[in-house]
């Protein structure tokens, strides 16, 4: 078993004076053998505040070069992150810390943050933040450029156990609070090597990857940095995702790699200096965690002629469970499973052995007797017990079976709209919406009704701010009339909002856009807007 540690270290001996992480916002970079000397001092900073084996310690930052920092020297230690999204509220995130138990956390440079986060911890825990300039302190707290000492100080740290915890990576929480997805020392070798092999990174050659995908999230931390570093690659950071940079850095440094949700490679061609020329130094791209439009796709695969497109499923708690190594522009939304992994689609509310014949819906399983699987979720063994049951993980997506062990993509579980007796998907709506003019983005949501339970509701981003909420109502409502979505999926209602709220992994916050839509329907206030009630039959 080899730990994050050990998969960094293996790579400093075989290529030490290649640069290992180079950052965006200041000169700094590191070869391997001089980021491993960095780290070590970090963690030697650590060990002296009383940072050791099985110390959880709480991050909240951005893909900051100091973040990848404290991630490595705590794991030098024996030590395991939690990585807390930093876009979380700071009440949320003593919420987190108190419940997870933490003892100790390193945050970005905030004075909010930093009280709230000092009075979730137990008294006397280490807690440093980051920032420059002004920044740099915060009351309360001790700068992160401070935490260094001297590398032969370090004790020798046991190698930890394979079911020791490594991480603690939580969940999207875009239907409530994030959970804490323990994941074992035991799974980062695996986790890397799925990448490493099915998602197709070169072998041989000098793989250059632009992270700008959280390393908060597993995919960011597993799937851009660490199978980066384990081929001997260089990451170069992205602090927080800007189109215009992006374009700017992959031609700069010949970016060979990257990973990225649809939404995000969608703002990169954009971008106003985006040219298919400054793509082309691109060998792979990974994409997963939302729909790939297929006109961006196809946009891709013709102008950018070296590149490899593929789509990657997977969880936090399972990393990876499905690919597809050569996506079609009319299934872009179907997987199957790699080749370390089984599947099932079973009935939904079913059992591992309840399972649907080909072209029924149901929801989407993984082995979960594999070693990339977490351990549980931090002190919630119930959501444990809802989610791993007979070997098994139940991953709340929605797929529909398809031949030859393939499946489709339909949508989540948690966000399926129950309306009068008949099951409706958020993407089937959002899909006949975006081919209308008059919006820019939207997302359909479940809103609680007396009679039918529930209803659909459209929250929609204008793409003229100006426009009249009532009449593209109007015109909307009759978009889906003339569509081929069937009558009883129809929005009952629009919700216009100036933003569809997002986590750090681009994806929508339906829990948000819920309470506002609430809030406002309540209200009765004018960007709510139903243009006609749903009749029995209809």
């Amino acid at each position: 078993m080899h730990t994050a540690y050990d998969i960094l270290k293996l790579a400093s001996r075989r290529a030490p004076d290649r640069l290992a992480l180079v950052d965006d916002l200041s000169p700094r970079a590191f070869t391997f053998a001089q980021l491993i000397a960095e780290l070590d001092a970090v963690a030697a900073g650590l060990a002296a505040r009383g940072v050791g084996r099985g110390t959880r310690i709480a991050t909240v930052l951005n893909n900051c070069l100091e973040h990848a920092l404290v991630l490595m020297a705590l794991q030098r230690l024996g030590a395991v992150p939690a990585l807390l999204n930093f876009r979380l509220t700071p009440p949320d995130i003593a919420k987190l810390i108190q419940h997870g138990g933490l003892e100790g956390a390193v945050i970005h440079a905030n004075a909010d943050l930093a009280a709230a986060v000092k009075a979730a911890l137990p008294a006397g825990a280490p807690l440093l933040a980051v920032g420059d300039g002004p920044r740099r302190a915060v009351d309360g707290a001790e700068t992160f450029a401070a935490c260094r000492g001297d590398a032969k100080t370090l004790p020798p740290v046991p190698k930890p156990a394979p079911e020791d915890p490594g991480f603690i990576f939580y969940t999207s929480g875009t239907t409530g609070l994030p959970k804490g997805a323990v994941v074992p020392h035991r799974a980062a070798e695996p986790r890397v090597l799925w990448i490493a092999t099915q998602a197709g990174l070169r072998h041989g050659g000098h793989n250059r990857t632009l992270a700008f995908m959280p390393m908060s999230h597993c995919i960011g931390f597993y799937g851009v940095v660490l199978v980066t570093w384990a081929m001997d690659g260089t990451v170069y950071l992205q602090t927080q995702f800007n189109p215009v940079d992006a374009v700017k850095r992959i031609e700069a440094n010949k970016i060979s790699y990257l990973f990225a949700v649809p939404t995000l490679l969608h703002a990169v061609t954009q971008a106003p200096n985006y040219r298919a020329e400054a793509m082309q130094s691109l060998r792979l791209v990974n994409f997963g965690g939302g729909a790939m439009p297929p006109e961006l796709f196809e946009h891709m695969q013709a102008n950018w002629p070296g590149c490899t497109l593929r789509h990657i499923y997977g969880t936090t708690e399972t990393m990876c469970s499905g690919y597809n190594p050569e996506p079609r522009g009319d299934a872009l939304a179907t997987l199957g499973p790699g080749y370390y992994t089984v599947t099932r689609v079973v009935k939904l509310g079913g059992g591992p052995g309840d399972e649907v014949a080909e072209g029924e819906e149901g929801e989407l399983i993984a082995d979960a007797q594999v070693d990339t699987i977490f351990l549980g979720y931090l002190n919630r063994p119930d959501a444990t017990a809802e989610k791993i049951r007979e070997g098994w993980y139940f991953t709340g997506d929605v797929v529909r079976r398809e031949p030859g062990g393939m499946w489709t993509l339909m949508g989540r579980v948690d966000d399926m709209i129950r309306s009068g007796g008949e099951n409706i998907h958020p993407e089937e709506i959002e899909d006949t919406l975006k081919t209308h003019s008059g919006l820019a983005e939207s997302s359909a949501i479940a809103l609680p009704d007396a009679r039918w339970g529930q209803i659909a509701v459209a929250c929609i981003v204008k793409k003229d701010p100006a426009a009249d909420g009532a009449a593209l109502a109007a015109s909307l409502d009759a978009h889906c009339r003339a569509s081929a979505l069937a009558a009883f999926k129809r929005p009952r209602a629009y919700f216009f909002v100036d933003t569809l709220p997002r986590n750090a992994a681009a994806k929508v916050l339906r829990r948000i856009l819920r309470d506002q839509a609430v809030r406002a329907r309540d209200a009765g206030a004018a960007n709510f807007v139903a243009p006609g009630e749903r009749k029995a039959g209809a």
